[in-house]
């Protein structure tokens, strides 16, 4: 029984805790009691405390001073049998401050060490040190690879497609000139409805099977083909359908992200 009334006692103050960090910082908890023993709980707020504070009081400073001035070599001056060494000391030195530095795909060596003392040493950020935290940067944050992104955007318009969720298709779709399969100049509203008799007709699909054949990106606007291969049944008389082929979907960029502007997809009635 003393254990009990010791436990609700901890679970009682972390929740005048986590009240206290809502008034004060403006802070937001989704956890609940049952997510971990109050005392871990309450070490967990103590540290969110702990970095909130530290947060308020701090200034402002580069990434280079963060990681204490190191010494960084213009990247011209780097022999290129030395570069993937200067790199590899120089990604261990950030590390060792609490700067992680991430490359979703490959980079060139004299690529990635240009990025760090040319552009990311000169990034401002808080100078906020806490035990545990690290500073993450994903280069493609700063270079971004524009034929995965498009591929990216069109994949997730096909996937709504085939999930049957039209108002998540409408939300990848561009602002500026639509374009029907045929390519005639057509409405926002035309473009949906389209999209919705297409999914009506399909009282189910019972597969998909959607693999990326080719991107191409001029400026602007891109061009992804997919292998394409459904099948479901057809809304009325349940008959079992099936389509395949190329699909293709045009999009056009918008600041960092892309919008479809355009599909032809196998089974899709031209409109």
């Amino acid at each position: 029984m003393p254990d009990a009334r010791e436990d609700r006692i901890r679970r009682a103050l972390n929740e005048q805790k986590r009240r206290e960090l809502e008034e004060k910082y403006g802070a937001r908890f989704s956890f609940n009691d049952a997510d971990a023993p109050p005392e871990i709980i309450g070490e967990w707020l103590q540290t969110v405390e702990e970095f909130e504070r530290r947060f308020q009081a701090a200034g402002k400073t580069t990434v280079r001073a963060y990681a204490g001035n190191p010494p960084a070599p213009p990247p011209s001056s780097i022999p290129s049998g030395r570069m993937v060494l200067e790199l590899r000391r120089l990604l261990n030195h950030l590390n060792a401050h609490a700067i992680a530095v991430h490359f979703d795909r490959t980079v060139p060596p004299e690529e990635a060490y240009r990025f760090i003392v040319e552009e990311l040493f000169e990034m401002e950020i808080d100078d906020v040190h806490l035990e545990g935290m690290t500073h993450n940067f994903v280069y493609d944050d700063f270079h971004p690879d524009a034929a995965a992104c498009a591929s990216m955007f069109a994949g997730r318009f096909l996937y709504a497609l085939f999930g049957r969720d039209v108002d998540a298709c409408m939300r990848r779709i561009g602002g500026g000139p639509l374009y029907s399969q045929q390519g005639r100049e057509v409405t926002r509203d035309e473009f949906r409805q389209a999209i919705a008799r297409f999914v009506s007709s399909v009282a189910v699909f019972t597969a998909s099977d959607v693999t990326e054949n080719e991107c191409s990106v001029d400026r602007q606007f891109a061009r992804v083909k997919f292998a394409l291969s459904w099948s479901g049944l057809e809304a009325g008389t349940l008959r079992h359908i099936r389509a395949s082929g190329i699909a293709t979907v045009h999009l056009r960029r918008e600041g960092i992200a892309w919008y479809v502007i355009r599909v032809v997809c196998p089974g899709w009635t031209p409109w």
